[in-house]
């Protein structure tokens, strides 16, 4: 069994062991829980009191589990690496829909031009226009 890493938006990178079949990365059921903090029982993933219910079939491949199946599931988008073994999961989908539905950009800090720092909520609640441009 090689090693794969995961890429957790709420937990970083961290590695265990699994494998790459037909471009799907693959975990040990008892790898997940120090992953991504869910486990994997028959009611679904839960963590702690909290389960979600699965009802993919592929989720499982033989005694492993498939983890971008399991950011699937979470309501999580995920990018594979099959090449590398990584698997990147983002935030869920909910926690990043709620301020856009709401019209509330997130807040940033850029560098400026004199070596100073300039932060988006500097200019208050007005509405803005964040015009942004790259040659790449």
């Amino acid at each position: 069994m090689a090693s794969i890493t995961s890429l957790d938006a709420e937990h970083g990178a961290r590695s265990a062991p699994g494998t790459v079949a037909d471009g799907r990365v693959l975990v040990d059921p008892a790898s997940l829980p120090s992953l991504t903090g869910w486990t994997l029982k028959a009611e679904g993933l839960c963590r702690g009191d909290v389960c979600v219910p699965v009802r993919d079939p592929d989720l499982t491949v033989g005694a492993s589990i498939d983890l971008a199946r399991v950011a699937a599931a979470l309501g999580r988008p995920a990018v594979v690496d099959a090449d590398q073994a990584v698997v990147a999961m983002g935030e869920p989908s909910a926690a990043r829909r709620g301020p856009i539905e709401a019209g509330i950009a997130s807040d940033f800090t850029l560098p400026q031009l004199d070596g100073g720092s300039f932060t988006f909520s500097s200019l208050g609640r007005t509405k803005k226009l964040l015009l942004a441009w790259s040659s790449w």
